[in-house]
């Protein structure tokens, strides 16, 4: 385990004593334990102790993803909830996990970021019915919908162009005519969109072009 993970965990455990370090080295990973209660602005407890296990990849930390694992089984095994049956935890859209690792991770940070709201989402969802950040698909559908509020369109035309000119697929100059919206010279219309969604990597930008492609396939 290297230095930075290291403190990263006794720093964790030291501010949340309701977890535990069980393995320092399960398969590849820190493995921590413990219980997560919701308290509201008020102090009131919502929840008691959803036990979770968190899975920290000891390699190339702080650019990883630690995985959740709800082990109480107060959560419903079901998307809806975004949990699979075996009790994973979809804490968020790929694209923002992937962000938090390539730019590297803090884990108590990533705790309060990611995991804590995971669980206060569902405590809202069961008490009105809904996710207090909105509703999100699943799988490929949540993928097209992340497109949708990221770059502000339903067209998936668009959206297929902006990707392949991130990825390099669509060849524009700067100083060109924009050839995804016919407007200004590239530079200055779609190049800053091609650039915003390059900080999820080319192989995530892949992946979904193929999503976006067979998703205009069946418009067709």
């Amino acid at each position: 385990m290297n230095s930075i993970l290291k403190k990263d965990v006794n720093e964790f455990i030291n501010r949340y004593y309701k977890f535990r370090v069980i393995d320092y080295n399960r398969n590849g990973c820190v493995l921590i334990e413990g219980y997560i209660s919701i308290v509201d602005v008020n102090g009131d407890i919502w929840s008691a102790n959803y036990k979770v296990q968190i899975a920290i990849p000891v390699s190339n930390y702080p650019n990883v993803t630690p995985a959740v694992k709800e082990i109480s089984t107060k959560i419903e095994r079901n998307w809806d909830y975004h949990i699979s049956e075996e009790g994973i935890c979809c804490l968020a859209i790929p694209h923002k996990l992937l962000v938090a690792e390539r730019r590297g991770i803090n884990f108590t940070q990533f705790y309060q970021e990611f995991i804590y709201p995971f669980f206060t989402n569902h405590q809202h969802k069961l008490r009105t019915g809904k996710y207090a950040n909105g509703e999100f698909e699943h799988h490929e559908k949540g993928i097209l919908q992340f497109y949708s509020e990221e770059l502000k369109t339903k067209d998936l035309t668009f959206t297929q162009k902006i990707i392949q000119a991130a990825i390099g697929k669509l060849k524009i100059g700067n100083n060109d005519k924009c050839p995804i919206c016919n407007a200004n010279k590239f530079k200055k219309c779609c190049k800053p969109k091609a650039n915003k969604i390059l900080r999820y990597g080319l192989k995530r930008l892949r992946d979904d072009l193929e999503i976006v492609n067979i998703e205009l396939t069946k418009e067709s």
